[in-house]
């Protein structure tokens, strides 16, 4: 079997979730390492959207996401 065959929907489907959100989080302004971390973190996009749109510094808005 190909690794595709081997791929559930459910892995695709979480994948391009989590590429998703590291493209929001890239999209905000935090470089690829605090991109990835809030994307893995599960921290609330829309929650960090509003804090960067307060202009919240970029480092402060990692704190208090995470």
């Amino acid at each position: 079997m190909s690794t595709t065959e081997q791929t559930s929907p459910r892995d695709l489907e979480s994948g391009r979730v989590a590429l998703w959100r590291l493209e929001q989080f890239s999209g905000l302004g935090f470089d690829d390492d605090q991109a990835f971390v809030l994307a893995e973190s599960g921290a609330d996009i829309h929650f960090v959207r509003s804090l960067i749109a307060a202009n919240c510094p970029h480092q402060l808005a990692l704190r208090i996401a995470l």
